[in-house]
């Protein structure tokens, strides 16, 4: 009866086939030999994944590393004095006005108006396919076109309000 309990506990090879040798067994991350059976190739899954994976340094090593590089515009103080000034006037500039990206004819409120416009005929361009597309197969054609139409001339309109604006 205790023979029948120390085999089942014991691992079994599987089905049929022999036992390869032990030197076919091995596994090739670890250098050991594998006692048992394919039952458990998941396990041996999860140990290659883990040790295929380069190990950090022990706490031996850490004491041995050196710090990260860094760069001397990051640690000298004249350095970082001098950028916060630059940024500083820069920020100061933004708030007064003095910025701007499309020259002096160009105002805040003339760029709301481009982006307002260009927000309407987004719209536009979806409610007019949304249309087309509850249309009999047809009329699509037809309704495309005329669509296609009141885009471009839409389209048109922004380009011209969007002309003042010199590109640099």
């Amino acid at each position: 009866m205790e023979e029948r309990k120390l085999k089942r506990k014991s691992p079994r090879p599987s089905t049929n086939q022999p036992a390869p040798p032990a030197s076919a067994r091995k596994n090739t991350t670890s250098g050991r030999a594998l006692p048992f059976g394919s039952h458990s190739s998941q396990k041996t899954k999860y140990k290659r994944g883990v040790r295929d994976k380069p190990r950090p340094p022990g706490p031996a090593g850490k004491a041995t590393q050196s710090a990260p590089i860094q760069h001397s515009f990051l640690t000298d103080v004249s350095d970082v004095q001098e950028m916060e000034k630059g940024l500083l006037s820069l920020l100061n500039d933004f708030h007064s006005g003095k910025l701007q990206a499309f020259g002096n004819e160009c105002s805040i409120d003339q760029m709301e108006h481009v982006r307002e416009m260009q927000e309407k005929l987004a719209r536009l361009h979806f409610d007019l396919y949304g249309e087309v597309d509850e249309m009999p197969e047809e009329q699509r054609k037809g309704a495309s076109d005329t669509n296609m139409d009141k885009l471009l001339l839409n389209l048109e309109e922004l380009s011209s309000s969007m002309y003042p604006f010199s590109w640099r």
